[in-house]
């Protein structure tokens, strides 16, 4: 990792190496906005050329330092920020001899020596040497180089549950005080749930929670709206749940899940909310040996 390139200040990295690949991680209160500019900064003083692009899940910043090639992702979290920093080592360069001049292996003895071939105009031009091949070390380098680029077989590591703390800004439709409950489901997974009843109209509800979850992110992933008959047998809006993830470290990882049931079993009666949260930690899958 090059010297210059400092975490964000106040913050203590996590430093795993597989490899050819360097990666440290970081969660610091800062806002992603602060700590792309303490990367501008440091990109200025290190005379790189810094340009930070979104990448749908935050911004991305490239570098080719002179230790390795760069790869910094910056992701928003609830509580601040997320930082991946990846340094990847860099492919050799072909081998020279002490005077300078490049020399080309892997060519035959008897192979023929380049010569000038006449082009249409009369002129003399060089065909070109093929470049030569790359070390079965080199290959393997460049290959952890682009997969950890693209991010296409990132490393793993279990996350323990993210604290059972009941979101603050998951309250009751009308603002009453919710009587929040812990229970163990019958995977034996501990929740928080509260129940309470409400005459708002079902559309009402769902939009509710639907929008809280959605800009807390905690992206739903499963909702659904539906008419449903009452025991007085006539169909009305009935049934309906709101269901929503997060993922504080990003995913895949350790997550926190909360899901929103409301229901009626009589016409135009009230509407049973039923508020579930729980807690997963994150078992890393084994290495397939990429």
């Amino acid at each position: 990792m090059p010297p210059w390139l400092e975490s964000y200040p106040g913050s203590t990295p996590t430093v795993h190496a597989s490899g050819s690949l360097l990666e440290s991680t970081y969660e610091t209160p800062a806002q992603p906005t602060e700590v792309a500019e303490h990367y501008h900064k440091l990109f200025e003083a290190a005379g790189l050329h810094f340009q930070a692009n979104p990448d749908g899940s935050g911004t991305s910043i490239r570098g080719d330092a002179a230790e390795c090639d760069l790869l910094i992702l910056i992701r928003k979290r609830p509580a601040g920020t997320f930082v991946d920093v990846n340094c990847a080592a860099k492919s050799s360069s072909p081998a020279s001899s002490a005077n300078g001049v490049e020399v080309i292996t892997g060519q035959s003895p008897n192979a023929r020596p380049q010569v000038p071939r006449r082009s249409s105009t009369g002129t003399s031009a060089i065909t070109p040497r093929p470049n030569p091949p790359m070390s079965a070390t080199e290959m393997q380098g460049e290959h952890q180089r682009r997969v950890a680029e693209m991010r296409i077989h990132p490393e793993y590591h279990d996350s323990p549950a993210p604290p059972l703390v009941w979101p603050s800004w998951l309250v009751h439709i009308k603002g009453a005080q919710l009587r929040i409950e812990r229970g163990v489901d019958q995977s034996k997974k501990a929740f928080l749930e509260a129940r309470y009843t409400t005459n708002e109209p079902v559309s009402d509800i769902y939009d509710l929670y639907r929008d809280a979850l959605n800009s807390h992110e905690y992206r739903v992933h499963r909702a659904e709206l539906s008419t449903g008959h009452t025991i007085s047998g006539i169909q009305q809006n009935a049934y309906g749940y709101v269901e929503g993830s997060n993922y504080p470290d990003g995913a895949p990882g350790a997550r926190t899940e909360i899901r929103v049931n409301f229901s009626r079993s009589v016409l135009n009666g009230p509407i049973t909310v039923s508020m579930r949260f729980t807690a997963y930690e994150f078992v890393a899958p084994k290495s397939r040996g990429f």
